[in-house]
């Protein structure tokens, strides 16, 4: 059988683009190295803008929905925002991506897991799909196989750069739960380039460190000392993985092969938020596949919609970060002594407002402190 588009990876961008292309009618094959419901290390916050691109009955998906949100800066003690509405809604990636997999599979999808990727070509007549099991020819591949997937090496596509990140999921005593039921912590200038993270979900804690330049400093001790402040002596199981971005923008075709989420390295340099920027770009990598199938758009549509909706956005969050992380001490706490701009913080991480904004009233504050030191 002849597939329209073969998607490699079953996480949000892959699943999501393999259910936009069989509810539209094309013949589509989702392939996932391992088997489904598997792990994957991620704090698994959806920001609000992420809910509409997500397939009927994501609800049963989320376990917490926090409306505070603590931040904890270099020095003094940490400061708690309210809101009547939540920050953020908290699910268990093994099986949030299952239920994204299983969607694109009664759209038409066809699923298979448990099945590596070993190779991709591509010729003028399309793309061979190769696995330990068989050769699979479509018109289009679309990676969405994480930052170190196969794919890009197969087609020549240059990684993103690699942040870090160590976390373990801990069941914890109903009374620690209690204490962060509700509630995100975020720990930021203790971290060279980082942040640690404390997110509840059904009777869990899932608890992290991330750098995006993790070479710099001892994640692993950085992480069991955190640990150790928030648990105890419970012990933990760390699982490690990358936190994938780019400083310049990057074209995602490589003749007939689309890169999406992680795998094109479309994460926010700043705040580390990815499953939204996933969800929106195996969208329109699908939406462009499913054009040029039918010829009314060239596949270089894609690039051209990635680089008008995404690109403004990382690129000021990789401006923000040159500007904030290597002064994360004073930021820190310019940020936890100033509600409003800390509100602002968490309006860019759910795509309320920009980061231009933030800067902006950053700067005014700034200003102000000048003027009235003198």
């Amino acid at each position: 059988m002849r597939y329209t588009a073969i998607v490699i990876g079953a996480g949000p961008a892959g699943s999501t683009a393999a259910r936009s292309l069989a509810q539209a009618g094309f013949p589509v094959l989702l392939v996932e190295k391992e088997v489904m419901p598997r792990i994957k290390p991620c704090g698994g916050a959806l920001t609000h803008r992420t809910l509409s691109l997500l397939p009927r009955g994501f609800e049963a998906q989320i376990k917490e929905s926090p409306t505070q949100w603590t931040f904890q800066g270099a020095h003094g003690s940490p400061v708690t925002l309210e809101r009547n509405e939540p920050y953020c809604h908290i699910v268990e990636r093994r099986y949030f991506d299952q239920f994204l997999a299983t969607a694109s599979e009664a759209a038409g999808a066809q699923v298979h897991d448990g099945e590596a990727v070993l190779g991709v070509e591509t010729d003028d007549r399309g793309a061979v799909v190769i696995t330990a099991s068989s050769r699979y020819r479509a018109d289009y591949v679309i990676a969405a196989d994480g930052a170190r997937g196969p794919t890009a090496k197969a087609v020549g596509f240059a990684r993103p750069r690699m942040g870090a990140a160590m976390e373990a999921e801990v069941l914890v005593s109903p009374t620690l739960y209690q204490r962060y039921q509700g509630r995100v912590e975020i720990h930021i200038g203790q971290y060279p380039w980082g942040y640690a993270w404390v997110i509840p979900r059904n009777s869990m804690l899932n608890i992290g460190v991330g750098s995006f330049r993790a070479r710099q400093f001892p994640l692993k001790e950085r992480f069991y000392a955190f640990c150790q402040d928030i648990l105890g002596d419970i012990p933990v199981a760390p699982l490690a993985h990358p936190l994938p971005y780019r400083l310049t923008f990057a074209d995602p075709i490589r003749e007939r092969v689309l890169f999406c989420g992680d795998a094109a390295g479309y994460m926010d340099a700043f705040s580390a938020e990815g499953i939204y920027s996933a969800l929106r770009s195996g969208a329109l990598a699908a939406q462009a596949v499913a054009n040029a199938a039918q010829g009314h758009a060239p596949l270089t549509s894609y690039r051209d919609r990635l680089y008008q909706e995404f690109w403004p956005s990382l690129k000021s969050a990789v401006k923000m970060g040159l500007i904030f992380y290597p002064l994360a001490a004073f930021w820190s706490d310019l940020f936890r002594n100033n509600q409003a701009l800390l509100s602002d913080y968490l309006d860019v991480a759910q795509g309320r407002i920009s980061y231009h904004v933030l800067t902006r009233h950053a700067e005014r504050l700034l200003m102000s402190r000048r003027i009235f030191s003198r």
